[in-house]
Protein backbone atom coordinates (compact mmCIF):
# COMPACT_ATOMS: atom_id res chain seq x y z
CA UNK A 1 0.00 0.00 0.00
CA UNK A 2 1.15 3.55 -0.55
CA UNK A 3 1.18 6.13 2.22
CA UNK A 4 0.34 9.78 1.71
CA UNK A 5 4.04 10.69 1.80
CA UNK A 6 5.00 8.25 -0.96
CA UNK A 7 6.33 5.48 1.28
CA UNK A 8 5.38 1.96 0.31
CA UNK A 9 4.83 -0.47 3.16
CA UNK A 10 4.40 -4.23 2.73
CA UNK A 11 4.42 -7.02 5.29
CA UNK A 12 4.60 -10.56 3.88
CA UNK A 13 3.12 -13.45 5.81
CA UNK A 14 5.28 -16.57 5.95
CA UNK A 15 3.87 -19.97 5.02
CA UNK A 16 4.67 -22.00 8.11
CA UNK A 17 4.03 -25.35 6.39
CA UNK A 18 6.98 -25.29 3.97
CA UNK A 19 10.69 -24.57 4.17
CA UNK A 20 13.02 -23.59 1.33
CA UNK A 21 16.74 -22.85 1.16
CA UNK A 22 16.05 -19.87 -1.11
CA UNK A 23 13.15 -17.59 -1.94
CA UNK A 24 12.18 -14.34 -3.66
CA UNK A 25 9.49 -11.78 -2.96
CA UNK A 26 8.72 -9.04 -5.50
CA UNK A 27 6.50 -6.09 -4.68
CA UNK A 28 3.51 -5.61 -6.96
CA UNK A 29 3.49 -2.70 -9.41
CA UNK A 30 3.67 0.78 -7.88
CA UNK A 31 3.46 3.76 -10.25
CA UNK A 32 4.64 7.22 -9.16
CA UNK A 33 3.87 10.59 -10.76
CA UNK A 34 7.35 11.42 -12.10
CA UNK A 35 10.47 9.47 -13.08
CA UNK A 36 12.90 8.66 -10.24
CA UNK A 37 16.55 7.55 -10.18
CA UNK A 38 17.14 7.25 -6.41
CA UNK A 39 15.46 5.03 -3.84
CA UNK A 40 16.23 3.92 -0.28
CA UNK A 41 14.27 2.85 2.75
CA UNK A 42 14.01 0.89 5.96
CA UNK A 43 13.28 -2.77 6.60
CA UNK A 44 12.26 -4.79 9.63
CA UNK A 45 13.55 -8.36 9.90
CA UNK A 46 14.06 -11.08 12.49
CA UNK A 47 16.61 -13.85 12.86
CA UNK A 48 14.10 -16.57 13.75
CA UNK A 49 16.94 -19.12 13.85
CA UNK A 50 20.66 -18.51 13.41
CA UNK A 51 22.01 -15.11 12.40
CA UNK A 52 21.58 -13.76 8.88
CA UNK A 53 24.27 -11.87 7.03
CA UNK A 54 22.54 -9.03 5.20
CA UNK A 55 23.73 -8.81 1.62
CA UNK A 56 24.27 -12.60 1.60
CA UNK A 57 21.42 -14.45 3.34
CA UNK A 58 18.90 -11.67 2.75
CA UNK A 59 19.35 -9.10 -0.03
CA UNK A 60 17.09 -6.20 -0.95
CA UNK A 61 16.99 -4.89 -4.52
CA UNK A 62 15.30 -1.78 -5.89
CA UNK A 63 13.95 -1.00 -9.35
CA UNK A 64 12.73 2.36 -10.64
CA UNK A 65 11.41 0.88 -13.90
CA UNK A 66 9.05 -1.86 -12.61
CA UNK A 67 11.69 -4.60 -12.56
CA UNK A 68 13.33 -3.85 -15.90
CA UNK A 69 16.62 -3.40 -14.04
CA UNK A 70 17.39 -4.33 -10.40
CA UNK A 71 20.06 -2.77 -8.16
CA UNK A 72 20.96 -4.12 -4.72
CA UNK A 73 20.57 -1.67 -1.84
CA UNK A 74 23.72 0.44 -1.58
CA UNK A 75 24.13 -0.44 2.13
CA UNK A 76 22.49 -2.13 5.12
CA UNK A 77 22.90 -0.08 8.31
CA UNK A 78 21.50 -1.34 11.61
CA UNK A 79 19.36 1.04 13.62
CA UNK A 80 19.44 0.40 17.37
CA UNK A 81 17.99 -0.66 19.69
CA UNK A 82 16.52 -4.00 18.64
CA UNK A 83 12.84 -4.36 19.54
CA UNK A 84 12.12 -6.60 22.54
CA UNK A 85 10.56 -9.17 20.18
CA UNK A 86 13.93 -9.55 18.39
CA UNK A 87 12.86 -7.59 15.33
CA UNK A 88 15.70 -5.52 13.91
CA UNK A 89 15.46 -2.29 11.92
CA UNK A 90 17.88 -1.61 9.07
CA UNK A 91 18.35 1.51 6.96
CA UNK A 92 18.67 0.64 3.26
CA UNK A 93 21.13 3.13 1.77
CA UNK A 94 20.20 5.49 -1.05
CA UNK A 95 20.55 3.50 -4.25
CA UNK A 96 20.78 4.77 -7.83
CA UNK A 97 18.52 2.96 -10.26
CA UNK A 98 17.56 3.15 -13.94
CA UNK A 99 15.11 6.04 -14.37
CA UNK A 100 11.42 5.20 -14.35
CA UNK A 101 8.02 5.63 -12.70
CA UNK A 102 7.66 2.05 -11.41
CA UNK A 103 9.33 2.03 -7.96
CA UNK A 104 9.42 -1.51 -6.52
CA UNK A 105 11.63 -3.73 -4.35
CA UNK A 106 12.64 -7.38 -4.35
CA UNK A 107 13.77 -9.45 -1.35
CA UNK A 108 15.96 -12.49 -2.04
CA UNK A 109 16.75 -15.14 0.58
CA UNK A 110 19.64 -17.64 0.39
CA UNK A 111 21.17 -20.24 2.72
CA UNK A 112 17.95 -20.72 4.72
CA UNK A 113 17.52 -23.97 6.63
CA UNK A 114 14.70 -24.95 8.97
CA UNK A 115 15.85 -24.61 12.57
CA UNK A 116 19.39 -23.41 11.82
CA UNK A 117 18.98 -20.24 9.70
CA UNK A 118 15.54 -18.73 9.27
CA UNK A 119 15.35 -15.05 8.34
CA UNK A 120 11.93 -13.38 8.47
CA UNK A 121 11.13 -10.15 6.66
CA UNK A 122 8.55 -8.24 8.70
CA UNK A 123 8.22 -5.08 6.61
CA UNK A 124 9.77 -2.58 4.23
CA UNK A 125 9.20 1.14 3.77
CA UNK A 126 10.76 2.70 0.67
CA UNK A 127 11.56 6.36 0.01
CA UNK A 128 12.02 7.96 -3.38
Amino acid sequence: TSGSDGDTIFTPQADSTSTNATGTLIQSANTVASAKTKVGGTMLYKDNAGTATLGTDLKIYFSCNNGGAWTEAASYNAITPVYSSGIKMVRLGETTCTSGTGIIYKAVWANQSSGSKETQLHGIGINY
